[in-house]
């Protein structure tokens, strides 16, 4: 069986339909307990209506005391060949499945307390979009965002990507597994409480400066990080590759940036990114601002590459493995790596 046959087998063995569901009592939120619901989407296509599968996972007095894991079919009812990629779900996988709208009652009547998504401003527009596609009104329900408490409770970690910060705290799962992801998510959130030693994830509001997200019928309010004040007089522009020009007109044809196409990810430590493109250009080379068939490196910063070392893939880097599969002979660059090369 061929390695892509193998993964939509995993995948559909691990999103099998059938609701698999731990009852429990659903109540009202007490601010003074570890009491919540963690959940994960995964879509169907770049629309955030597309869920088409969601994990629960409920937590009560800091234990976890159900799971909750089911296909959605969409509608409409397209795959993008890139999601399939990620997830292992396909068209065939939700033929049988029940729409969001159908599932709903039995998704709002399994979350108790409130609701927990690590990237919460990806999960949570899901939960908005799909509302909105199937005609339902927004529940009203309290959210925090584990992406977010992990940046204020280890702000040493060099990637906050769901992966990264379970494996640092020796958290094992099933990546792009809904259930298995809302798993992952509420751990995180127990043992960002525990890192601070407070009983609720409410009481990290006063502890951290956690801003508290709220869903409710006429709206929303993000979760998100203590709001510092800044002054800015003028909008920042923002550097375009188009914007370095070469501060030299006869560039050493011999260097190994000579006529080489670079683009760059993630914040470099040595340098300012306009200064490493600044580089790149008066050796002769060409830099974009993001990747194309012709690129021929790309450059992750220092702390982005030991985040990539460790699992953590932004969407540059994901494009780039993909044209190399492909057989587009791109090559990712650390930033060390790239030194060398520009001073060589």
């Amino acid at each position: 069986m061929g390695a892509r046959h193998a993964h939509h087998e995993t995948a559909v063995a691990k999103h099998a339909s059938t609701c698999h569901i731990w009852a429990h009592n659903v109540c009202r939120i007490d601010e003074g307990k570890m009491k919540f619901t963690a959940i994960d989407f995964e879509t169907a296509n770049a629309d955030r209506g597309s869920a088409c599968a969601v994990g629960l996972v409920m937590v009560d007095n800091g234990e976890v005391i159900g799971k909750v894991r089911q296909l959605i079919r969409p509608d409409p009812l397209f795959f993008d060949p890139f999601n399939v990629s990620i997830h292992g779900i396909s068209e065939a996988d939700v033929v049988n499945a029940p729409t969001f709208s159908e599932f709903w009652p039995t998704l709002w009547f399994n979350v108790s307390g409130p609701l927990v998504a690590h990237n919460a401003a990806f999960d949570m527009s899901v939960l908005r979009r799909a509302l909105e596609s199937a005609g339902i009104g927004y529940p009203e329900t309290d959210y925090f965002c584990t992406m977010v408490l992990s940046r204020l409770v280890w702000p040493q970690y060099p990637t906050y990507a769901l992966a990264h910060i379970a494996n640092s705290l020796g958290i094992s799962f099933q990546h792009h597994d809904a259930e298995e992801d809302a798993l992952a998510c509420a751990l995180i959130a127990i043992a960002a409480c525990k890192q601070v030693n407070v009983p609720s994830l409410y009481n990290l509001k006063d502890n951290c400066g956690l801003r508290i997200g709220h869903l409710c019928a006429s709206g929303y309010c993000p979760c998100g990080l203590p709001i510092a004040p800044r002054i800015h007089l003028h909008p920042p522009k923002k550097l375009k590759a188009s914007d370095i020009a070469p501060s030299s007109s006869a560039p050493n044809e011999n260097h190994p940036c000579f006529e080489m196409a670079f683009v760059f990810t993630g914040a470099l430590s040595s340098m300012q990114r306009k200064d490493a493109m600044q580089g790149v250009v008066d050796h002769g080379g060409i830099c974009h601002d993001s990747i194309k068939n012709d690129t021929d490196y790309l450059v992750i910063g220092q702390d982005g590459f030991r985040g990539y070392q460790t699992g953590f893939k932004s969407s540059k880097i994901l494009k780039a493995e993909q044209m190399r599969t492909d057989g587009i002979p791109i090559e990712i660059l650390s930033e060390a790596d790239f030194l060398c090369m520009l001073r060589s």
